[in-house]
C-alpha cells in the first residue's frame, strides 16, 4: 500500500514537472528573451492611481523643507506622511477658525489638553489602568499621552487600530515641551 502511495506521489510530481515546462510562451532561443516579457500589465485604473513625477517631487519637497506649512509652526518630520500642517486637516482647521488662531498649537485648549503635565499624568494613570502599558521615562510618557489626548480632543473617538497622522506643528510643540533625552523619536506607526 505504501508503495502505491509513493508511486502516485511520484507520478503526480513528474506530471507537475511536465506541466511546468509546457507553456504557451515558448522561447526559441535566449536572444528572443525580453525583460519583463511575462509581467502583468497595469490596468487603466491602476495607471491613473500611479503618482506621476510631479507628485513624487512635491512629496520629496515636503520632506526637505517646510514650504507646505500654512501655520508657520511646523517642523521637518521623519517621513513624508508626517509632513502635514494643522491647516491641511479639516477637523483642526475648523477648531482654529472658530477661535481665530492660525495654528492648533495657539488654540487655548491645546496647552491644557496636550502640554499640562498634571492633566497628562492623570490621563496616563487612567490609560495604564485600562491597558497596562507602563512607560518609565516621564517625558516619553507625557509625549505618548499628549498625542492620544490631541486625537481625543480633535476627533473625539476613532476606534480600535484606527490612526490619524498628527500635524507636524503639534508634534513639534509636544516634543519641545517633553524632549527625548537622546533626541530620538518614534514618529507615526501603522497599527500592528
Amino acid at each position: 500500500m505504501a508503495d502505491n502511495e509513493e508511486n502516485s506521489e511520484t507520478s503526480s510530481v513528474s506530471s507537475l514537472e511536465l506541466s511546468c515546462y509546457s507553456s504557451d510562451f515558448e522561447v526559441l532561443n535566449e536572444h528572443d528573451l525580453q525583460p519583463y516579457q511575462f509581467e502583468p500589465e497595469l490596468s487603466d485604473a491602476e495607471v491613473e492611481e500611479t503618482p506621476d513625477r510631479d507628485d513624487f517631487s512635491e512629496s520629496l519637497d515636503r520632506l526637505m523643507s517646510t514650504n507646505w506649512c500654512q501655520c508657520a509652526n511646523c517642523a521637518g518630520m521623519g517621513s513624508i506622511r508626517e509632513c502635514r500642517c494643522c491647516q491641511e486637516i479639516p477637523e483642526m482647521e475648523s477648531l482654529t477658525v472658530s477661535t481665530g488662531v492660525g495654528c492648533i498649537t495657539d488654540h487655548p485648549g491645546f496647552r491644557s489638553v496636550c502640554l499640562d503635565h498634571y492633566v497628562l499624568e492623570t490621563c496616563y494613570h487612567w490609560y495604564n489602568q485600562q491597558y497596562g502599558r507602563a512607560i518609565q521615562d516621564a517625558n516619553e510618557r507625557y509625549r505618548y499621552v499628549a498625542y492620544r489626548m490631541l486625537v481625543r480632543w480633535v476627533w473625539k473617538w476613532l476606534g480600535r487600530d484606527i490612526r490619524v497622522t498628527l500635524p507636524a506643528c503639534a508634534v513639534a510643540r509636544i516634543r519641545e515641551q517633553f524632549p527625548s533625552a537622546d533626541g530620538q523619536y518614534v514618529g507615526y506607526r501603522d497599527p500592528e
